[in-house]
This record gives C-alpha cells, sequence and structure tokens, in this order.
C-alpha cells in the first residue's frame, strides 16, 4: 500500500529529489538570503548541486532561475528553481515539463560540466 502511495507521488511530483527540494526551499527565507543563498542552503540539505543561475529580470514572468543537478539511483536529475515576479516562494519546475527556455539548455549544460571535471 505505502509503495503504491510513493510511486502515485512521484509519478504525479517527479522523482522524489524535486519533492524533498520543494520542502527544503519552503524552510528557506529567500528575503534574507537573496535566491543564490536560498538555493545553496537548500541543495547542501539533499545534497544537489547548483549548475547555474541566472536573472532574467521578468522574462517569460520570472525574476530569477537556476538549474539544479542530482543524483537519482546513478541517473541525473535535472530541475529548475524558480522565482517568479512578483511571488514570494520559489518553486521547483521538472526540466521536461517546463515551459521556460532556459530548461532545453540544462542537460547540455551539465554534460559539458560533467565532461571539463573529467578533464581536470
Amino acid at each position: 500500500m505505502q509503495t503504491a502511495l510513493l510511486e502515485q507521488n512521484e509519478t504525479a511530483a517527479g522523482p522524489l529529489e524535486l519533492v524533498e527540494l520543494e520542502l527544503a526551499l519552503k524552510h528557506q527565507d529567500f528575503v534574507e538570503q537573496g535566491f543564490e543563498g536560498a538555493v545553496k542552503h537548500a541543495l547542501e540539505q539533499i545534497e544537489g548541486r547548483l549548475l547555474f543561475q541566472m536573472r532574467l529580470d521578468g522574462v517569460n514572468d520570472c525574476d530569477w532561475v537556476a538549474a539544479i543537478a542530482f543524483e537519482d539511483d546513478d541517473t541525473p536529475v535535472h530541475a529548475l528553481v524558480v522565482q517568479r515576479t512578483g511571488s514570494d516562494t520559489l518553486d521547483v519546475e521538472s526540466i521536461e515539463t517546463s515551459d521556460l527556455p532556459v530548461a532545453r539548455i540544462v542537460n547540455a549544460y551539465a554534460s559539458l560540466i560533467t565532461t571539463l571535471d573529467r578533464v581536470q
């Protein structure tokens, strides 16, 4: 019964890591810490990694976006943390379902970073 509920939750909300990230972000005061500070602190709690962040200044109704990565059974999981214009919360979006254009570059950027890390 509990396994079926977990599978149902993962299907509805994405991988469990995305749910953990949402919960970690809910406990951050991003007004006090700033967008970057709140995202980094939440990622430390769930052992995630910040790939990049950028200020969008209202483009696509967003002020800030951060691409994040973490491992799920040796498979990388990528997502976006988004601060919508005029919002006082941070949202987590799967790159597969996000309508933000930046979501399309996350996999390529993550692959580039992984390759560069191996070269060094």
